[in-house]
């Protein structure tokens, strides 16, 4: 479903046991992601990290055509490719499964975000899901069930992109872990990216974890 060279992952360092799928934001690339992916990389753990439709080794000029539509046409355009992502990320779920895996977690940053709030509704995919700098857009909450699987949400306070508040609310009604920097932008100061996540890597790491120490 996805080409295989707009597939990028840092292997674990041991026999697989956990994936983490990484979904990237409007104008990046998986390559781009590839330290923020080091950070979950671990003993048994692998990263993996596709290009979005369209973007990285998917170009296929629709980048500049978004690029020139009105800002209102722009932000439809963006969250269809969130729309896209949906089947890929749940096929790339059964993908690191067959490979081995046995917990598959997501996080999704900006458009990935928005992507990984709305595989949320039952049956889940996935036994964790982080979702960063989003907000709940596509979520259908009446096939959401509060608490399962884990989700952790990280909020700018000053983001102009994607306004916290509804990703604030929503993580309450779920029952979500939330991190929000209040003196931070969409593009996020250095040391609360930082700070985001390493607590995204501590959420990965208790619930992917869970059984297998």
């Amino acid at each position: 479903m996805i080409p295989a060279n707009a597939i990028h992952v840092v292997p674990s360092t041991a026999p697989l046991r956990a994936s983490i799928i990484l979904l990237h934001g409007y104008m990046a690339s998986a390559a781009g992601h590839r330290e923020d992916g080091l950070a979950f990389s671990d003993d048994g753990v692998e990263v993996v990290m596709p290009d979005a439709p369209g973007h990285g080794a998917r170009d296929d000029g629709r980048l500049a055509r978004i690029g020139a539509l009105p800002e209102s046409e722009r932000h439809a355009a963006i969250l269809e490719i969130s729309r896209e992502w949906l089947a890929e990320a749940r096929w790339l779920a059964g993908w690191c499964r067959e490979r081995g895996a046995r917990r598959v977690g997501l996080v999704g940053i900006s458009m990935g975000g928005f992507a990984a709030l709305a595989l949320l509704p039952q049956p889940c995919a996935f036994d964790a899901i982080a979702a960063v700098l989003a907000a709940p857009t596509l979520v259908d909450e009446r096939d959401v069930t509060p608490g399962r699987p884990p989700l952790l949400i990280g909020l700018a306070g000053r983001d102009e992109a994607v306004p916290p508040a509804p990703g604030r609310a929503f993580a309450a009604r779920y029952g979500a872990e939330l991190y929000e920097y209040p003196e931070s932008q969409h593009i996020m100061r250095g040391e609360d990216w930082f700070d985001l996540w390493r607590h995204t890597a501590a959420f990965f790491d208790r619930h992917l974890n869970e059984g297998s120490r």
